[in-house]
């Protein structure tokens, strides 16, 4: 059995860890007090929450539990049983250390803790309001540790400001249990969410058995599996192939020795595996589980103990990054399918790679560059104001546009009286749709599909989503649930012809869960987006003639710079004099 004593850190032990507030949102209180279950070998973890964890949290462990002066001292500031020595912090084996979450959350909160070590015949209880104990008893309880904090940040109002909206810290909420049930197949883990079982994930005798536990179908149908020892260092996981990615990094989870950790130079490694496989601005999906000495691990550089120092960083970086590429060689998952997910993707794929890879250079700066773009397709117009009432001589230039066809089907060749410009089909496109759609007032019309589209979601976005079904019905997507983490897609936006609806709802949920809080007309405009991106002509998509030409003149129509929603520039123009002074014949 580790030894439970609870001992004050002396101050030398006590100024080498980094100071810093633990309790930043509900899902910290969260994170804290499983890791300490964990740590007290826990082999059951019941988690509990209402109100997005600001109102209760209850927390239910069979650990070892404490005796009640362990307990007692468990609330004192760096009083901890995990270390007892400056040597310690180089061999750290336990998830908590510090000894500042439960003093940390008691001051902030109402807090009830109930323990019993298996050996004693009747438990201990404490209650503590902002810091101050107002009572102590033994009680009757099960063997192991249950600690409940209510009204969480009752006396920091302030603190309160800074949180993001109730569904976005639920969110968090779930993910931090999340996290926990992926680092540690061995013990059970349930969560209740507004007195509704949201997880309920037995012990798993492997990870594809815990991530199914987890997500169900809104798992890849295909994942590939990661074995590899380098140095000492364990490499295990499983990660999707380049069909299947995301529109944040939400989906890369990295794990050091049980402990989930954010790592800029894992993503890194992450990224560039799957270079030139992925849609641009898209990221993979991947659960990633190094374990290594602790000695070769720093985790005493964050106060929330999130991020991590690895001693050597670009070691490890480069056998990741090796790990991967080999898999996904070695998988099905990388040939064909992986060019069709770029061609099916946003549509922002890269263009077909051209000889010896060496840029035209035509001696211009770049205001100059910029100067030709912004001359849009009318010529004198910045496009900044809705076009005038075409005279007699523009009636004209409209009539000498001609096409020259598709360069890499990808840009449309066109010219007109005063010279020569390229279009991106896709961005110009998307921008076309994107303003006939964000031009309209209230609910977008809907339309019922033909059959119902049933989906699954992860806990965290499942939370989220019902919190947002007004918001998806206003833009013509009507969902309900449909039991558990499932849900039913009954209509689709009249404006919406082809695309993902499914991948839609995904996206603009990851969305909302990398920016929080915000209001609806700034989401009304990020769901529209993709809706028209959705819609757009593709990169690789092959263009008749009338079809170029249409999408030109409706891109003069627009009024607006030349961009997409998502700020690429769509024309490039080169008047007839441009062309002159690049060939010399000015």
């Amino acid at each position: 059995m580790k030894n439970l004593n609870i001992k004050v850190l002396s101050d030398i032990i006590a100024n080498r860890i980094a100071a810093g507030e633990v309790v930043e949102r509900p899902a910290a209180v969260i994170k804290e007090l499983v890791e300490n279950a964990i740590d007290a070998d826990a082999k059951s973890i019941d988690v509990e929450i209402k109100q997005a964890g600001l109102a209760y949290i209850r927390i239910t462990d069979d650990g070892q539990g404490m005796l009640p002066p362990d307990a007692r001292l468990a609330f004192e500031r760096h009083a901890t049983s995990k270390i007892s020595s400056e040597q310690d912090l180089e061999h750290i084996s336990t998830l908590g250390f510090r000894g500042e979450a439960l003093p940390s959350i008691a001051s902030v909160a109402r807090v009830e803790l109930k323990t019993r070590p298996a050996d004693q015949a009747a438990g201990y209880m404490i209650k503590i309001e902002g810091g101050q104990v107002l009572a102590e008893m033994e009680t009757g309880c099960a063997p192991g540790t249950t600690v409940l904090v209510q009204d969480l940040f009752y006396n920091t109002p302030a603190r309160r400001k800074f949180l993001k909206s109730q569904a976005t810290e639920q969110a968090h909420c779930v993910q931090a249990v999340e996290a926990a049930a992926l680092a540690h197949l061995d013990i059970r883990f349930t969560l209740i969410v507004d007195q509704r079982e949201i997880l309920n994930c037995p012990a798993a005798p492997a990870l594809p058995d815990r991530l199914s536990a987890l997500y169900g179908r809104a798992l890849p149908n295909e994942l590939l599996a990661l074995e590899r020892e380098a140095g000492g260092i364990w490499i295990r996981g499983m990660i999707a192939g380049p069909g299947d990615h995301r529109h944040t990094r939400q989906g890369m989870r990295f794990f050091i020795n049980h402990r989930p950790v954010e790592h800029r130079g894992l993503s890194h490694a992450v990224i560039a595996a799957y270079q030139n496989l992925l849609p641009h601005g898209r990221f993979p999906l991947c659960y990633l589980f190094l374990t290594m000495p602790p000695h070769l691990v720093d985790v005493n550089v964050h106060p929330a103990k999130r991020e991590v120092r690895l001693r050597d960083e670009h070691g490890i970086h480069n056998v990741v990054l090796d790990t991967i590429r080999n898999a996904l060689k070695g998988s099905d998952l990388s040939g064909g399918r992986a060019q069709e997910a770029i061609l099916k993707g946003t549509g922002q794929a890269s263009a077909p790679e051209t000889y010896a890879q060496k840029p035209l250079t035509l001696g211009w700066s770049a205001g100059r560059v910029r100067e030709a773009v912004a001359s849009y397709l009318t010529p004198g117009s910045r496009g900044t104001t809705p076009a005038e009432p075409a005279s007699a001589q523009e009636q004209v230039a409209e009539a000498e546009l001609r096409i020259i066809g598709q360069v890499g089907r990808t840009y449309i060749a066109a010219q007109d009286q005063e010279g020569f410009f390229l279009v991106d089909q896709h961005a110009a496109h998307e921008r076309i749709l994107y303003e006939a759609l964000i031009r309209h007032q209230g609910e977008l019309p809907r339309q019922s599909l033909l059959l119902p589209l049933t989906f699954e979601l992860s806990p965290a976005q499942s939370g989220l989503l019902k919190n947002y079904f007004d918001f998806f019905k206003r833009i013509g997507l009507e969902i309900s649930p449909f039991g558990g983490n499932s849900f039913t897609i009954q209509t689709q936006p009249e404006a919406h012809v082809q695309g993902d609806l499914i991948a839609l709802v995904r996206e603009v949920l990851e969305w909302l869960e990398e920016h929080g809080k915000i209001d609806e007309e700034t989401l009304k405009k990020e769901a529209l987006q993709r809706i028209a991106c959705k819609n757009a002509d593709k990169a690789g998509d092959r263009l008749q003639p009338e079809s170029m030409l249409a999408l030109i003149q409706d891109a003069r129509d627009l009024g607006t710079l030349p961009t997409c929603p998502h700020g690429r520039p769509f024309i490039f123009r080169l008047t007839w004099q441009d062309l002159d002074r690049i060939f010399k014949r000015d």
